[in-house]
């Protein structure tokens, strides 16, 4: 690799004053009146010689490093500056948090040592740091377990995927995604750790079977460095195997916390008595419990089916469902009637296709965009909190903010039939945006059991009786919203709006409408929830008389 003088000379400047301290502090003294002193610039000469051949060696490795760092940027990204399709695919996306991470760090400190000019470049970057977005270590370890999840959701073939090659989830598409670079040995052994770290036991094995297949496939890896990465990923191998089976032995295959393979790793434990247990194990088949009492393992089991498209209900009951046309008696939408799917009729669950137009769908991500927020959930003791259960950032919109959202809020007020104002009558408008592997794990809408159920103001609106979810952006794969205890899935579509009702009609809440966002395998999620309050829909949404008695349509007009 070629450099120029002057850069040369800078880092030589740099190396002597932070290598060789005492010669930078060497005093001017005269010497060519006396041999004696003269020959002892021959010495002196020695050794900067000696230093300057040290500093070119190391120069020339770190500058071959920055220089990899910059091809391979470019040879990565090729002109093309397209955000949202280069973070659309997880792999891509991981790979421009470690280029954050992990690159970028290596970078800067040899920035940071090789050259005084350096430190231009360096207050830039910490000018950019502190002004805008910019990764940090926990981005990377999100990231590791977005991936987790999304091979374990979709069930994605782990070699495949550390190829950077997976598939999608509508079968009749054929959908194969590819990403721009593949994962090396280092990036499968982080996911594997993580994957360990996190209860899922089988991936962890997976993922570091991979770690060892890239280990041997990447002809640059040679040497002790090699070998060390290798026999640390062995050493993990058989320390995650034994978790593993010490977990299935005592405590199954799947928890709440925890997963494992249905048969053990090693095979002696076939022999030990245990064969019958394993069988039996390796032989449970999946029934779905629909509209009953799931345990959290099978609501889980029931939403990674879901998400991975997989039918729950009955094929009669799939044929009940219609579509139509609706126009609710309502004279806005006698020229253009709604257009509603049924998506379930107990609970009802409906889509409203093009509910929106696509410029109204993207004056709502614009407004939303600036005002991105990590999004949170309900905790156990009743706080809202931020954690994995829910990855996504979302914004919220007064109407005030532009002269398009009273619109917007009148189109969902005619095709539903509920009042959306005043503030009373309906929350602001939610926008949010999932990211890598982007999900909201199964949860309800109502508010019940809330820290603000106390609240005289949540007291004087009432609970949520219905969610109008609208889809701003189609996602290439995955991202589906949903209901494991009735058998649904809504698959986003840009401009339309998945409607339920989240009570009864006597005001309890209907836990038939949990429901959860699924992982986005492939593309970026934006959605917008409006949800609508109890108390103001008593004319529109009257009581029944009974109990379990359910809302069944749209309101009419």
């Amino acid at each position: 690799m070629e450099s120029s003088p002057a850069v040369i000379t800078l880092l030589l400047v740099f190396w002597l004053k932070t290598v060789s301290p005492a010669i930078s502090s060497i005093e001017a003294d005269d010497v060519f009146s006396s041999i004696s002193k003269m020959e002892g610039l021959v010495h002196q000469e020695k050794k900067l010689v000696d230093i300057v051949d040290s500093f070119l060696i190391e120069a020339k490795r770190k500058l071959a490093i920055v220089e990899d760092y910059v091809t391979t940027y470019r040879q990565t990204i090729k002109g093309d500056l397209n955000s949202a399709w280069l973070v659309a695919n997880p792999v891509d996306a991981y790979h421009l948090i470690k280029r954050f991470t992990v690159d970028w760090r290596v970078t800067e400190k040899i920035l940071h040592d090789v050259s005084i000019t350096s430190d231009d470049a360096r207050n830039h970057f910490m000018m950019l740091r502190d002004t805008s977005v910019f990764a940090e270590s926990h981005d990377l370890h999100g990231a590791a377990i977005a991936l987790i999840r999304l091979q374990d959701t979709y069930k994605l073939n782990v070699t495949a995927l550390a190829d950077g090659r997976y598939t999608g989830v509508d079968q009749s598409k054929e959908q194969v995604f590819q990403s721009l670079q593949d994962l090396s040995s280092r990036d499968c052994f982080f996911i594997a750790k993580h994957a360990l770290a996190d209860g899922y036991y089988d991936t962890a094995l997976e993922w570091g079977g991979a770690a060892l297949r890239q280990l041997a496939r990447e002809e640059d890896n040679v040497g002790p460095a090699t070998e060390i990465l290798g026999d640390e990923i062995k050493h993990f191998m058989n320390y995650a195997s034994n978790v593993h089976d010490d977990v299935l032995e005592k405590q199954g295959p799947l928890g709440l916390h925890w997963q494992t393979n249905s048969n053990p790793i090693n095979k002696k434990l076939f022999r030990s008595g245990s064969s019958e247990k394993y069988e039996s194990l390796s032989e449970q088949k999946f029934t779905p419990k629909l509209y009953q009492q799931q345990s959290e393992e099978e609501r889980n089991e029931s939403y990674e089916r879901l998400c991975r498209g997989e039918k729950l209900r009955t094929v009669k009951t799939e044929a009940s469902l219609q579509c139509h046309l609706e126009t609710r008696g309502h004279p806005a939408l006698l020229l253009q009637p709604a257009k509603v799917e049924q998506q379930s009729l107990d609970p009802m669950i409906v889509v409203l296709h093009d509910l929106l137009t696509d410029r109204q769908t993207d004056i709502l991500r614009q407004l939303a965009e600036p005002k991105l927020a990590t999004s949170s959930h309900l905790g156990p003791d009743g706080t809202f909190v931020r954690s994995m259960i829910r990855t996504s950032k979302n914004a919220w919109l007064e109407e005030n903010e532009n002269a398009s959202l009273p619109a917007i809020r009148r189109r969902m007020e005619i095709v539903t039939g509920l009042i959306y104002t005043p503030e009373t009558a309906s929350e602001h408008f939610q926008v949010a945006n999932y990211g890598i592997g982007g999900l909201y794990k199964t949860h309800a809408d109502s508010t019940v059991n809330r820290e603000d159920e106390e609240d005289p103001w949540m007291s004087f609106i009432g609970d949520r009786i219905a969610t109008l979810m609208v889809y701003l952006t189609n996602v290439e794969a995955g991202g589906a919203t949903v209901f494991p205890n009735a058998g649904v899935t809504c698959w986003p579509r840009k401009g339309s709006a998945a409607f339920w009702w989240n009570l009864y009609k006597s005001g309890e809440p209907d836990l038939t409408t949990i429901h959860g966002a699924c992982p986005v395998l492939h593309g970026s999620k934006w959605v917008s929830n409006k949800w609508i309050r109890q108390y103001d829909q008593m004319f529109v949404a009257k009581c029944g008389l009974h109990f379990l008695e359910k809302f069944d349509a749209l309101v009419p007009h």
